[in-house]
């Protein structure tokens, strides 16, 4: 081989030997940027895979949150039925009790009783008693209760029997001469009037 060729063979190698490492220094920097792509794309879906997570954990927290409240909400309401349910029965006893009161011996004093207190109401003068088919017997002597109710309110008090019979219970519904003004102290009124303060004690008694 000439001296020329020699020299053109060198000329190539070095052209090839130079095109290979600027192509190896090619292919390392597309590696180098390759990798980085990737590895923000991986930093990014890590990223997003995490927000998913913590949305969708939130999202299930919230859920369970309702759940359980709503879960207290229906557990506050059977409870509420079932002490409702208690204290109806408490009362539909009491009912029953108060039904067959007028049988016992107490009762014409507590007859005594709500007449003093409802002719104390109504400030003494003559007032008409109206009971019970029977409880007239009962009254057995309205000038002592008169004298009490006149005592009490300072007003003379005279007091008579109603022919009207009413249907009750117990206990007696009372009014003025001129019937302006009656007070309805029977059985069943002093239920409904003391209602709340009733259901409040028997709320105490059943559940503490």
């Amino acid at each position: 081989m000439s001296a020329e060729e020699e020299r053109i063979k060198q000329m190539v190698d070095d052209i090839l030997k130079n095109a290979k490492i600027e192509a190896d220094k090619i292919l390392k920097d597309a590696k180098e940027q390759t990798k980085e792509i990737l590895q923000r794309g991986q930093d990014t879906a890590e990223k997003e895979k995490n927000s998913i997570l913590e949305t969708e954990s939130k999202k299930v927290t919230e859920i369970e949150k309702q759940q359980i409240a709503s879960i207290n909400l229906q557990a506050r309401r059977e409870i509420l039925q079932k002490k409702e349910e208690e204290i109806q029965k408490a009362f539909g006893l009491a009912k029953i009790e108060l039904q067959n009161f007028h049988k016992k011996t107490a009762y014409a004093k507590v007859l005594e009783a709500l007449i003093i207190e409802g002719g104390i109401a109504l400030d003494g003068g003559v007032i008409s008693i109206k009971t019970r088919k029977g409880d007239t017997t009962k009254i057995k002597d309205l000038t002592s209760i008169a004298k009490a109710i006149t005592k009490a309110c300072g007003n003379k008090c005279t007091l008579k029997i109603s022919k009207e019979i009413i249907d009750t219970m117990g206990g007696v519904i009372l009014q003025t001469e001129d019937e302006t003004i009656t007070i309805d102290n029977t059985f069943e009124e002093r239920l409904v009037k003391n209602e709340r303060l009733i259901r409040t004690e028997v709320a105490k008694t059943l559940f503490g």
